[in-house]
C-alpha cells in the first residue's frame, strides 16, 4: 500500500501543479489585461491633456479675436456718432439754407401776385403792370442764379 499511497500523493501533487499552473496562467492574463487597461488609461489622459491645451489656446484665440472686434464696434460706433453730428448740422444748415431760398422767392412772387390782382381788377396800368412783371421775373431769375453761385 505504499505504493498505491504514493501513487495517490504523486497524482494529487501533479494536480495541484496543473491546478497552479492554470492559476498563474490566469493571474498573468489578468496582469497582462490590466497593464493594457493601463496603458490605454495613459494614453486616455495624455490625449485629453493635449486636447485640453488645444481647447485653451482656440479659447485664448476667440478671446483675443472678441476684444478685437470690440474695439472695432467701438471705434465703428464713434465714427457713426461723428458723421450722425455732421449729418446734423448739415441737415440744420440746410434747412436753414432751405428757409432763405424760399422767402427770397416768395418775395418776388408775392409781388407778382399782387401785380397780376391790380391788373385783373383794372387799378394799374397794363403796359405799366407788364414791365413791373418783368422786373419780378427777372429779380427771381436773378436770384436763382445767385442761389446757385452760394449753394451749399
Amino acid at each position: 500500500m505504499n505504493q498505491q499511497a504514493r501513487q495517490k500523493e504523486n497524482e494529487i501533487l501533479l494536480q495541484r501543479q496543473q491546478y497552479d499552473r492554470v492559476k498563474f496562467i490566469g493571474v498573468a492574463v489578468v496582469a497582462g489585461l490590466l497593464l493594457v487597461l493601463v496603458g490605454v488609461l495613459i494614453s486616455n489622459v495624455k490625449r485629453k491633456a493635449k486636447t485640453n491645451i488645444q481647447l485653451t489656446n482656440l479659447n485664448a484665440e476667440v478671446s483675443r479675436q472678441k476684444d478685437n472686434l470690440d474695439r472695432i464696434n467701438h471705434h465703428l460706433e464713434e465714427i457713426i456718432d461723428e458723421r450722425t453730428q455732421d449729418l446734423q448740422v448739415k441737415n440744420k444748415k440746410l434747412s436753414e439754407y432751405s428757409s432763405y431760398l424760399s422767402h427770397q422767392i416768395r418775395g418776388p412772387i408775392a409781388t407778382l401776385k399782387g401785380l397780376m390782382n391790380l391788373e385783373k381788377e383794372g387799378l394799374v396800368d397794363q403796359p405799366e403792370c407788364i414791365k413791373m412783371m418783368n422786373k419780378c421775373v427777372g429779380d427771381i431769375d436773378d436770384k436763382i442764379i445767385e442761389m446757385r453761385r452760394h449753394a451749399p
